[in-house]
């Protein structure tokens, strides 16, 4: 495959210096680590991993709680038993 196009990305210099370490001991440089990740991208038909965004603090207290009782029959009853 011939690389014909550039990429110009910016990072913080402490990112690409601990990355660059690890990349040494794989035995790439950057540009062909991030040559890697765009061909998963294009394997993946989206990002090779998952993005998720933290549940929020309630959903985690709510299911590790005692406080949770169920099945509910309607959205009243369930929020009435999270509110008490």
């Amino acid at each position: 495959m011939i690389l014909d196009t550039n990429i110009t990305i910016k990072t913080d210099s402490k990112t690409k210096l601990e990355t660059q370490k690890i990349f040494d001991a794989l035995g790439l440089d950057i540009g062909a680590a991030i040559n890697i990740f765009l061909r998963q991208v294009l394997i993946h038909n989206g990002l090779p991993f998952r993005v998720e965004l933290e549940r929020e603090k309630i959903t985690d207290d709510v299911l590790k709680g005692d406080d949770f009782y169920g099945p509910f029959d309607n959205v009243k009853d369930l929020m009435r038993s999270l509110n008490d």
